[in-house]
């Protein structure tokens, strides 16, 4: 049996904006473009400003998006948290892969309607 918290987070302190990214590649190049997306992934999710990550494949091959919520706002991500170099490999070189543009969506959290269901213990 599990247990779970549901209490909201205040979207005030804890989450600025929703980014969410899709991308379109060669299904044939999905080992390469994770082996440089990984360690960008890595880096962003150690950042104290990251409060998640979900990274998911679609059932239309070649398709992978991804979701990061952010404590501060959009305009300090591009500024601070886009500037940094470890964006770079990932970048310059997963864009030759892609075969659709990527999209970009910037979402702001509803106020009270923000619940995340984790489990707080696990047993058998």
């Amino acid at each position: 049996m599990s247990t779970s918290s549901t209490n909201p987070i205040s979207i005030s302190k804890d989450l600025a904006f929703i980014l969410t990214v899709k991308v379109y590649i060669n299904p044939a190049q999905t080992t390469k473009f994770f082996e440089l997306f990984k360690p960008a992934y890595d880096h962003v999710l150690a950042e104290p400003e990251c409060r998640f990550f979900i990274v998911n494949t679609t059932q239309e091959p070649g398709c992978i998006s991804w979701v990061e919520g952010w404590s501060k706002d959009v305009q300090w991500f591009m500024a601070e948290q886009m500037t940094k170099s470890y964006y770079q490999p990932y970048l310059t070189e997963s864009e030759a892969m892609f075969i659709k543009p990527r999209e970009f969506g910037i979402h702001t959290p509803q106020e009270g309607m923000c619940h995340f269901k984790l489990p707080l213990s696990q047993t058998d």
